[in-house]
């Protein structure tokens, strides 16, 4: 039998390069999935074969999927560079509204694929986690996308909906307002 219980964990930002390390105001659990000391490497996966989301909660087989991460420098590259394009085929007087969306799925390509990643190899964790601890679950997943408290989570908007298409549910929040996303699940 496989107990997760060991691997409830303050859910954190992994410290930034000045080793600012971002939290809840209140302390907030999860099961923690990546890392050396995550239920990843327990279950037999050596800590970098799969991306994986930083922390996951579960209820009457409800999995939450958590990423914490600071995606602002991403997302506004993405948007620069999606206006730079735009602009480019609007002086060349090519209809924008039919290349609107290839330039977007273009643009958005790796971190669109990083999540996919993350998503995939998250579940196939959680999954040998199930065969370990001898249940039978058939556990639906949702993802949570937590940022920083400086990024605009509407930034995410484009981003959340090309991931929607691929993942189903998913959330976006910021750190100081993680308790509300998390309030559906109880460990």
């Amino acid at each position: 039998m496989f107990d997760k219980n060991p691997f409830l964990s303050a859910i954190q930002h992994a410290k930034s390069r000045d080793g600012e390390c971002e939290s809840p105001s209140e302390r907030l659990l999860a099961y923690k999935l990546d890392d050396n000391d995550g239920i990843a490497v327990a279950v037999g996966f050596h800590g970098a074969m799969l991306s994986k989301v930083d922390y996951f909660l579960v209820s009457n087989h409800q999995v939450q999927l958590i990423e914490l991460t600071d995606l602002k420098d991403v997302l506004l590259s993405c948007q620069q560079t999606i206006a730079n394009e735009l602009e480019v085929l609007r002086k060349s007087n090519v209809k924008t509204v039919s290349a609107r969306k290839d330039i977007i799925k273009s643009v958005y390509k790796e971190p669109t694929y990083e999540f996919c990643k993350k998503w995939s190899g998250s579940i196939a964790v959680l999954e040998r986690m199930y065969r370990k601890a001898h249940e039978q679950a058939d556990p639906s997943y949702s993802l949570l996308i937590v940022c920083k408290n400086h990024t605009d989570v509407i930034m995410l908007d484009t981003l959340k909906n090309l991931l929607v298409g691929m993942m189903g549910n998913i959330a976006v929040c910021n750190t100081q307002n993680l308790k509300e996303c998390l309030s559906q699940i109880h460990i």
